[in-house]
């Protein structure tokens, strides 16, 4: 009796020195659509202090917290909700997870999910090369050719972290340069075909004997046009 006594106080007293660690509250999934329209508002109070400001250096703050958002939205709440939704070739559905999207028209959707006024379907359909070229100028673009994998990914992460898009010989999609690591985000119809984000040095699917890459996220006009909603004119 002593003994089971001993035992009880020794619990009680463990239980005060010692507390159990407390769990991580559960994550409520907050819907798509609410997540996208959360991003248009903080889109737009940036479009309002970037009208406001008066001074090249006050316009050029307002575009680096632009490129934080936009970054920071595709690879925290768009690209997320698309991950495992199937691949095919002529897959255009505008819905995550529901039908399928093919590699192109999953560039496009998102973008155009986080707020850039785009052809959606246009831009989709063209080459993967004419599709950089249409969101951003010569200055961020950079083109490889015959470059073994290894090197192409050392060279794009050399350029510096960003966002970009990769046009390749039949495929296009994401590369997102962060903390030292080049991810490559895309709709792939390699492995289990689908969305996926996968290291980019060890990407079957990023293996190509020609390369284009675009740095959006380095391009102000194409953020000073998400900002104040500008229209991309699709130029064929």
């Amino acid at each position: 009796m002593k003994f089971l006594l001993f035992l009880a106080l020794l619990a009680g007293a463990i239980r005060y020195w010692y507390p159990a660690p407390l769990l991580p509250e559960q994550a409520v999934a907050v819907p798509y659509p609410q997540q996208l329209q959360t991003l248009a508002t903080q889109r737009a109070t940036l479009a309002a202090q970037y009208q406001q400001a008066r001074t090249p250096a006050a316009k050029a703050a307002v575009l680096q917290q632009a490129r934080r958002l936009l970054v920071a939205s595709l690879d925290t709440a768009i690209w997320p909700a698309w991950y495992g939704t199937p691949w095919a070739f002529y897959g255009t559905t505008q819905v995550p997870q529901q039908d399928s999207i093919a590699c192109g028209y999953f560039v496009t959707t998102t973008l155009c999910d986080a707020g850039l006024r785009l052809d959606r379907v246009a831009l989709a359909k063209t080459t993967s090369e004419k599709l950089i070229q249409n969101l951003t100028d010569e200055a961020h673009i950079r083109r490889y050719r015959m470059v073994p994998l290894g090197q192409f990914v050392r060279q794009v992460q050399q350029l510096g972290e960003g966002l970009y898009l990769v046009g390749l010989d039949f495929h296009v999609g994401f590369l997102l340069v962060k903390g030292g690591q080049v991810r490559f985000i895309h709709s792939t119809y390699l492995g289990q075909g689908q969305v996926v984000n996968e290291e980019a040095a060890t990407s079957a699917a990023l293996r190509s004997r020609y390369r284009v890459v675009g740095r959006i996220s380095a391009d102000s006009r194409l953020l000073e046009s998400w900002l104040r909603q500008r229209r991309f004119t699709f130029a064929g």
